[in-house]
């Protein structure tokens, strides 16, 4: 059944109302028409069945019933990727937001070929509208953040549980064995050509975990992934 994204604010008294972009949606893409029954999230945690009462030229609305379930991880995973081009940018974004991740947070190293510092205003928006295309498809009730850029020692010295992905780090069960029951996590995938040595050796320093993703090179964003779901799979 589609699900579609009404803000909290448009939620209220046994009410929702979808504005423009929702509601051209769910008439024009999805042909949706009054008495339809379909899912809704607020981006915070709740998903509700609804049914649609009227639909006209840029606004749909309805009432809504029962409340419907919103699983998330135990585990608030932040990923820390290395800033790369756009097409990589948005896989990570879409295909995270579907593993679970908890929130973005691009990171500039010494690696980093691309600036996202100076486009970020312009970027961001285009994000956040991937993350909620993302949590409409896979049936999130609770939208990621997608964060600011920083510097990696910034994110490191800021503190709290963090693992990486290395070539020589232990396997995902060892490395992770430690970190079973943290609620929050920061996960680190570097840029092409890793993380600096001595970048590594600063997050050493700092106490972070270092897991093997397997035997061969993969692209940022398959990294990304494959972390992401490596350590939401075993942590829960």
């Amino acid at each position: 059944m589609p699900q579609y994204f009404i803000p909290s604010e448009n939620i209220r008294n046994g009410e929702f109302f979808a504005g423009p972009d929702e509601a051209n949606h769910m008439v024009r893409a999805a042909r949706a028409r009054a008495g339809d029954t379909i899912e809704i999230f607020d981006g915070k945690g709740g998903r509700y069945k609804a049914v649609i009462k009227t639909v006209a030229d840029g606004a749909v609305s309805g009432s809504v019933g029962e409340k419907l379930p919103s699983p998330e991880y135990r585990t608030r995973l932040t990923l820390c990727f290395a800033v790369v081009a756009k097409p990589a940018l948005e896989e990570i974004i879409e295909h995270c937001t579907e593993a679970g991740v908890d929130a973005f947070q691009p990171v500039m190293a010494s690696r980093v070929q691309f600036d996202l510092f100076s486009d970020w205003e312009r970027r961001a928006g285009r994000l956040n509208q991937i993350v909620v295309s993302a949590a409409k498809q896979c049936g999130r009730g609770r939208l990621p953040a997608v964060r600011k850029p920083e510097k990696l020692d910034d994110l490191l010295l800021a503190g709290g549980p963090a693992v990486f992905a290395a070539a020589d780090g232990a396997g995902p069960d060892e490395a992770l064995k430690a970190l079973a029951g943290v609620p929050e996590l920061k996960l680190f995938v570097g840029p092409e050509g890793g993380f600096t040595r001595g970048e590594m050796e600063f997050a050493r320093s700092k106490g972070a975990a270092f897991m093997n993703l397997g035997l061969y090179t993969l692209r940022a964003e398959s990294a990304c992934l494959e972390a992401a779901s490596a350590v939401l799979t075993r942590l829960g």
